[in-house]
């Protein structure tokens, strides 16, 4: 029930890989909508790729106490 790490740094291009370990479904869903995964179903994965630098806050729209952030630099 937490993103694990909880902070990534990145830089734009570079492809973002999240698995769901977990035993239900998950989503990566941006502060703002910049992206969302949507249901991310148990042992699956979805990947983001960052085009622009910034700070992007994210969690998941099932689990609110789930957080986590992208620093793209």
């Amino acid at each position: 029930m937490q993103f694990q790490p909880s902070e990534l740094t990145a830089h734009p291009g570079e492809r973002i890989v999240w698995v769901n370990k977990d035993l239900f479904p998950h989503t990566v869903t941006a502060v703002g909508k910049a992206f969302d995964s949507g249901a991310i179903a148990a042992n699956a994965s979805w990947s983001y790729t960052p085009s622009k630098k910034g700070e992007y806050a994210y969690g998941c729209s099932l689990h609110p106490t789930m957080k986590g952030m992208i620093k793209v630099q």
